[in-house]
């Protein structure tokens, strides 16, 4: 019969206090000893002084010093050999190797807590260094440290007090887990069967309930995640591909044809010139869109002006709307400023711009416009945007997918230039970023309309 999981957490508890039991135990233990040990140390600092008084002073022979006889006394010449022992009158080995005389010959004093190899005894030792010996006492160790802890009735009642309501507490927990872990353990069946329909589990209300919900919720993503990932590595590794493939076939027949004149050689550089750029568009999109994924903490924000950030990316791009003679009317104020990621918004309209330059087609006009709302009851505002152009318009089935990573359109607006796939992707994660929300369709005279909100963080 398969023992319930509630009991096996109960022994495993119980375990756990056992060895807390123990641990509280053994500390008391070492702190008895180490008390133990200090006041047998200052009874034998007082001993050595009187020894050496005795002897220096009175000259009191060396059996017949004013010190208990529980107190072996031992005198050791400044070579370690030993001069005198109250204890045994046969010893002849040198006692430097000895641990409290190493540490007495570099600090002038030395202690040890070991057995004795003389009177196979364990013992305290204090050794001092004087000008012509050591003097060393010591006492033997035989504290009775585990009685006295055991007649220390307090100690006994907390431990056990505490092991009572440890015990109740743990049997509370082992119920109120029984009901999600039973959840649980359909869900890994499901896992595990051809049937992934997870509406059959069912979990309690409360907050373990909730955390099997969550489980199973993450568990969920990740399988879409995974997916997603599966799908996004394709995507990239095909658009890899095409411009890899393009720029190994344009050097390779630089480096093999010998009879290529410097025009064509010309001509090849600048193909596989624009394929590199190709790649680094790529590689810039998927990097941008890695640090969306990973979150805010990637980004910083600021105030700037939204008409200055679209005039730098018309710096950069400018030359692009000229050559296919597309106008572009900016209906924003001046003075309209917002809280947020400058490079985002950056890139979001220069991904919008780019989209038309490369899918909307030549003489088209671009309009953008935006106006401010304030947000009721918060102190703060949003910023409404409108983008649009006279362009090419796409099939309506293809407008929910339009912000797809690596989506193509077959008809409408197809690729001309190169783009990478991923501009309107990253055009919704910056609008994502700034709490806002974003929408697309045709617009009644041709072409496409973007509409928008960034909220000022």
């Amino acid at each position: 019969m398969q023992v319930k999981y509630q009991y096996y957490i109960l022994f495993y508890f119980l375990l756990a206090l056992s060895v807390l039991a123990l641990a509280f135990l053994f500390f008391l233990v070492g702190k008895e000893r180490d008390y133990s040990i200090k006041a047998i140390n200052s009874s034998l600092i007082l001993y050595n002084d009187i020894a050496y008084k005795s002897i220096r002073n009175n000259n009191i022979p060396y059996d017949s010093l004013p010190i208990p006889k529980a107190v072996r006394v031992t005198l050791i010449d400044l070579d370690g050999n030993v001069i005198f022992d109250n204890t045994n009158d046969r010893i002849t080995e040198n006692h430097m190797t000895r641990e409290e005389m190493a540490e007495a010959e570099e600090k002038g004093i030395g202690t040890a807590v070991r057995f004795s190899t003389t009177n196979h005894r364990e013992y305290v030792y204090f050794v001092k260094k004087y000008p012509q010996y050591y003097i060393r006492t010591a006492l033997e160790y035989n504290a009775d440290i585990l009685p006295q802890i055991e007649n220390n009735n307090k100690y006994l009642y907390v431990i056990i007090i505490l092991f009572i309501i440890l015990l109740a507490i743990i049997a509370y927990f082992t119920r109120k887990l029984s009901a999600p872990i039973d959840s649980l353990s359909k869900f890994a069946d499901i896992i595990n069967g051809p049937d992934k329909d997870y509406s059959k589990i069912q979990f309690s209300g409360d907050k373990f309930g909730m955390v099997g919900k969550k489980i199973l919720d993450t568990f969920d993503q990740l399988e879409k995640t995974k997916l997603y990932k599966q799908q996004m590595s394709h995507n990239i590794a095909h658009e890899l591909k095409t411009p890899v493939t393009g720029l190994s076939a344009y050097l390779e027949t630089i480096l093999h044809d010998r009879t290529m004149s410097k025009e064509q050689i010309l001509s090849f550089l600048e193909k596989a010139y624009a394929q590199t750029m190709r790649l680094s568009s790529l590689i810039n999109d998927v990097s941008t869109l890695n640090k969306l994924d990973e979150g805010s903490k990637t980004f910083t924000n600021e105030v700037f002006s939204i008409s200055a950030c679209i005039k730098d990316v018309l710096e950069e791009i400018g030359y692009k709307l000229e050559a296919n003679n597309i106008k572009l009317d900016m209906l924003i104020s001046s003075d309209l400023k917002i809280k947020g990621c400058y490079s985002l918004v950056y890139s979001l309209f220069k991904n919008l711009i780019d989209n038309t330059v490369e899918h909307g087609g030549a003489n088209c006009r671009i309009t953008i416009s935006a106006g401010v709302e304030q947000i009721s009851g918060e102190g703060g505002y949003k910023v409404n945007f409108s983008y649009a152009d006279t362009g090419k318009s796409v099939p309506e089935e293809a407008i929910p997918r339009l912000f797809e990573r690596f989506y193509r359109i077959e008809k409408g607006r197809t690729r001309k230039t190169g783009g990478t796939g991923l501009g309107l992707a990253i055009v919704k994660n910056a609008v994502l970023y700034h709490k806002g929300e974003i929408s697309a369709g045709n617009n009644p005279g041709g072409g496409l309309i973007f509409k928008f909100t960034l909220y000022s963080l």
